[in-house]
């Protein structure tokens, strides 16, 4: 399953409208709509991590690297308050994962 299928089955099951994603996210429902027929993805690593905290899903289930939400020892990075050193790593390993979904 890929990233936009994931994120629309996650919304749907969670009753939620992709206007509600958009304003989590602070982008259109129109990208939230892109997302979901993989037209788009998003720019930042942490628009990711906002939508796996917000659904309690694994990154790797996200982005549909795996089919089990989340497992128990699966900990969502939160980069607040991290170094940049940290924060470059964080976004070089969200890069791979990126092109690893395209």
């Amino acid at each position: 399953m890929s990233f936009g299928e994931r994120l629309r089955s996650l919304r749907e099951d969670n009753d939620e409208k992709q206007k509600d994603i958009a304003k989590l996210l602070f982008v259109s429902a129109n990208m939230i709509s892109a997302y979901e027929l993989g037209k788009h993805f998003p720019k930042n690593e942490k628009s990711l991590i906002t939508l796996a905290e917000h659904f309690n899903v694994s990154l790797d289930y996200l982005l549909g690297y795996s089919d089990i939400p989340k497992h128990e020892d699966t900990r969502i990075i939160d980069v607040t308050g991290l170094n940049n050193e940290d924060i470059g790593a964080v976004s070089t390993i969200v890069s791979s994962l990126k092109k690893k979904n395209s």
